[in-house]
């Protein structure tokens, strides 16, 4: 291509020197693609989905029918590809890329032209430089300048990474929350099949003279406690189906969709021992911490720019010059003057005497004297570094690059205390989902069997009843409440690893009570 351009210059009549500045100019294009798609690549290693960033995002909101399950994967993915804040972001890589360009390009060369009129009028004095004006400190900061803008865009790529793992753990954390809710509300709506029964029961004993009208009256406000207790689940579930339609990019779209369903007797937990392994991969992984590493390259690397700068400032060129010349005076030009010079040998000739006093007096042609007219040579122009030494300037980068450094020694401390504590709280999610269904459960299922046997049998009260009702309904709740603690610290602990955590087994499932949703 720099060649053709040096072709189309020199049949345009430009010189070589002018050809080839013009095609270092022109050469400057700005495509920032290939590093887009290293980005996505970046993403698709951590999360196993790979975004196709350099397609627009969806203008039409999806389309769902009554009841269509969306996934945790079909949710990530949406919101990779149309999330409008994640998008914003991705245009940093070609804010960084055009840096990167800029700063390879050299001073735009200048040119100088001064015309000085004589006061009388004549020829106009004519100084300037027929070649442009060549600053030569790029030869030196050109360099370092590429460097640290190659370092800068590496960083743009990999934070730009990062925050799609962020979006991800996002919408990974809003999904559990959702099947969370959803769960809950199932079992409120059983809860209140329950309370309704219960209300049945009462009333049933009280027209049988065995139970009075305040206990009808506890059973049917206990009911409607948890009809307002429903009603502000579904209001939760709502607006959270909003929250994870915003991170996917479709806050327009319809709201009829349902989650994939999770169950507090066959949820799968799994067990994650080894920390060390687990640190070595968030270090690995985490595309922050790279990110930090490259923005500490580029703090470097502006160190050496500023010390460079201080070197004077060179420009070369070449100058010209032309005197000024005076209006002419009359003086006879070159056929006058050949037309005196012959008439003053014919009269001589013919009178043998000197020129008559009415003939006029004519110098016969010779070579004149000559003044210089034009000067040409070299230029050169040089800053003297007296005052200005660039020292503010080194000591900020100084300090910047102490800022970068500690910036990334403290994001590699964050990482290994996000990790440790994660494993911490997931270690206790499990142990807690384990211990309630194999231990919690079935004692709190087997007393409500008990109390509703003893209550319809005349053994036990109204109140021992309604708590063992209640001790259920708060128990199953409870192991509802850890499975989505899991999930949440699970998302957590994988953008702490920064992508997918390592595959391990999940743990055996206990197998639940026959009587389970008797009640």
């Amino acid at each position: 291509m720099l060649r053709k351009m040096v072709e189309i210059c020199r049949a345009g009549g430009l010189g070589t020197g002018a050809a080839f500045l013009l095609c270092l100019g022109g050469c400057a294009t700005i495509k920032p693609e290939s590093r887009i798609r290293e980005a996505g690549a970046l993403v698709g290693e951590r999360l196993g989905q790979k975004p196709d960033w350099l397609r627009d995002w969806d203008a039409t909101a999806p389309v769902w029918e009554e009841g269509d399950e969306l996934s945790v994967d079909d949710a990530v993915a949406r919101a990779l590809r149309n999330n409008r804040a994640l998008r914003a972001d991705l245009e940093l890589i070609g804010q960084m890329e055009a840096d990167r360009v800029q700063a390879g390009l050299w001073t735009n060369p200048s040119v100088g032209l001064a015309v000085m009129f004589p006061a009388g009028g004549g020829l106009a004095m004519l100084q300037g430089n027929g070649v442009p004006m060549v600053a030569l400190q790029d030869l030196w900061l050109i360099p370092q300048r590429k460097r640290a803008a190659a370092a800068r865009l590496q960083e743009a790529v990999l934070r730009v990474a990062d925050r799609a793992v962020e979006v991800a753990t996002e919408v990974r954390r809003v999904y559990a929350e959702l099947q969370f809710t959803q769960r809950a509300v199932e079992l409120m709506r059983d809860n209140i099949l329950l309370a309704d029964q219960s209300v049945q029961i009462i009333q049933a004993r009280q027209s049988a003279g065995e139970a009075t009208q305040v206990a009808t009256n506890l059973a049917r406000i206990r009911a409607r406690r948890l009809q307002s207790d429903l009603i502000a689940l579904e209001a939760d579930y709502r607006s959270r189906q909003r929250d994870l339609l915003l991170l996917m990019g479709a806050s327009r779209a319809a709201d009829i969709w349902r989650v994939t369903a999770i169950h507090e007797h066959d949820f799968a937990v799994a067990e994650i021992s080894d920390e060390q392994a687990l640190l070595q991969t968030g270090i690995e992984q985490r595309l922050d911490l790279l990110a930090a590493g490259w923005s500490l390259q580029a703090a470097a690397r502006q160190i050496v720019v500023a010390r460079r700068e201080v070197w004077p400032d060179v420009q070369v060129g070449v100058g010209f010059q032309r005197e000024a010349r005076a209006r002419a005076t009359g003086r006879p030009t070159l056929p006058a003057r050949v037309g005196n010079a012959s008439a003053q040998a014919l009269a001589d000739r013919a009178f043998g005497v000197a020129p008559m006093p009415f003939a006029p007096e004519v110098q016969p042609w010779q070579k004149q004297a000559r003044e210089p007219e034009w000067t040409i040579g070299p230029m050169f122009e040089i800053e003297l570094p007296i005052f200005d030494q660039n020292q503010a300037q080194i000591a900020r980068a100084v300090h910047e690059y102490r800022q970068r450094r500690a910036e990334f020694e403290d994001r590699a401390q964050t990482i290994t205390r996000d990790i440790r504590s994660g494993l911490v709280r997931h270690r206790q999610a499990r142990e807690q989902i384990e211990f309630y269904r194999s231990s919690v459960v079935p004692e709190v299922q087997r007393n409500l069997e008990l109390a509703q046997q003893s209550f319809v049998a005349g053994q036990e009260g109204l109140t021992v009843y309604l708590l063992a009702q209640e001790d259920v309904i708060l128990t199953r709740l409870r192991v509802l409440e850890f499975m989505r603690d899991y999930l949440l610290i699970r998302a957590d602990l994988e953008r702490a690893v920064g992508g997918r955590l390592p595959e391990v087994a999940a743990a055996p499932t206990a197998a639940p009570s026959e009587n389970t949703d008797e009640h």
